[in-house]
C-alpha cells in the first residue's frame, strides 16, 4: 500500500505592520526592502525603536534542511564575529516554515556613493579601506574567510551620537552577507556573485595558487579600485588570468595605484599578506 506524499509546507510570509514575538523581543513588520532566490528583507522596528532589518530565508531550490543548515552557518558566522564594521546580528528564530535572521539596518551599499554629484574617491577611499579591511582582518583573525566581498555587500550607515542635541550623525562601513563565509581550514574555490570580482586563483588554481585568505584581500583590491575610480570595472576571466585588473590599479597615482596593484597580485603568494599590510600600504607616504 503505497503511502502518499507529505503535502509541503505552507509558507507564510510577513505582513507590513504585523508584529511578530520572539522571547522578550517584538519586532512590527515595515516595507518589503528586497527579495531574491534565498528569500526576502522586511524594514522592521523593535521594541526599542532601533531601525531593523529581518532577512527571511525559505526552501526554494533547496530542501527545508538545506536552508536550515545555511541559517545556521550565516547566524553562527554573524554571532561569531562581533566587530564595530560588520553587520550586527540581533536575534534568530524559525517560524511559519521560514528561517528569520533580524539585523541592524545599513543606509545602503557603497555603490550609492557614485552618484553622488561632487563624488570624488579620493574623499572616501581611505574611510572606506579603514572600516573594510579592519573588518577583513578581524574575520581572518578569528579563521574565517569571507569568499564574496564586493560592492553590494560593503554597506555604509550611520552612527548618531545621542548626546548632540541635534542627534548629529557620522558615517561608517560594513562588512554584511557572511552566509558564505567559512572557517579558513573548510575553505574551497568558490565563485563570487559578481563575475568581474572572481578572484585568479579561482578560475586556475594550479596555477595562481588556493583560494584562501588572499582571496578576500583581491576582492578588497577590487572594492577600492572601484572607489578610486568612481565607477564598476569589468573585467573578463581572459583578462583577469593576464592580470588587467592589476595593471588598470598600478595607473592609479602612489601610494593607492601601487597599493592596490600588490592586492591584485594574480598569485596568491605575491599578494598583500594581511589586511594589515593592506591598510599600511595605502598610507605609506
Amino acid at each position: 500500500m503505497s503511502t502518499a506524499p507529505a503535502a509541503a509546507p505552507v509558507i507564510r510570509w510577513p505582513q507590513t505592520a504585523e508584529v511578530i514575538e520572539h522571547g522578550p523581543n517584538r519586532y512590527l513588520i515595515g516595507e518589503a526592502l528586497g527579495r531574491g532566490s534565498y528569500g526576502a528583507t522586511y524594514a522592521c522596528t523593535d521594541q526599542w525603536s532601533n531601525s531593523l532589518v529581518v532577512k527571511v530565508l525559505v526552501p526554494n531550490q533547496q530542501t527545508y534542511e538545506q536552508v536550515r543548515v545555511n541559517w545556521q552557518r550565516e547566524i553562527t558566522s554573524l554571532l561569531t564575529l562581533r566587530h564595530p564594521n560588520i553587520t550586527y546580528v540581533y536575534d534568530a528564530f524559525e517560524l511559519s516554515h521560514t528561517f528569520h535572521i533580524v539585523m541592524e539596518r545599513c543606509g545602503g551599499s557603497v555603490t550609492d556613493l557614485f552618484s553622488l554629484p561632487d563624488y570624488d574617491g579620493d574623499d572616501w577611499l581611505l574611510p572606506i579601506a579603514r572600516c573594510m579591511l579592519q573588518a577583513i582582518g578581524y574575520m581572518h583573525d578569528h579563521g574565517y574567510v569571507h569568499k564574496d566581498i564586493h560592492l553590494r555587500n560593503l554597506f555604509w550607515t550611520y552612527v548618531r551620537n545621542e548626546l548632540m542635541p541635534d542627534n548629529s550623525q557620522s558615517v561608517t562601513f560594513k562588512i554584511g552577507d557572511l552566509g558564505v563565509s567559512r572557517l579558513e581550514e573548510e575553505i574551497r574555490s568558490y565563485r563570487p556573485t559578481i563575475p568581474w570580482m572572481v578572484a585568479p586563483e579561482v578560475l586556475d588554481a594550479d596555477r595562481f595558487g588556493p583560494a584562501g585568505k588572499q582571496t578576500d584581500i583581491y576582492h578588497a583590491g577590487l572594492v577600492l579600485l572601484a572607489i578610486a575610480m568612481g565607477i564598476e570595472p569589468s573585467f573578463t576571466a581572459e583578462e583577469i588570468l593576464e592580470g588587467v585588473p592589476q595593471k588598470t590599479a598600478e595607473q592609479l597615482p602612489p601610494p593607492i595605484g601601487p597599493a592596490i596593484g600588490w592586492a591584485l597580485q594574480p598569485h596568491v603568494d605575491q599578494r598583500s599578506f594581511t589586511a594589515f599590510e593592506f591598510w599600511r600600504s595605502l598610507t605609506l607616504r
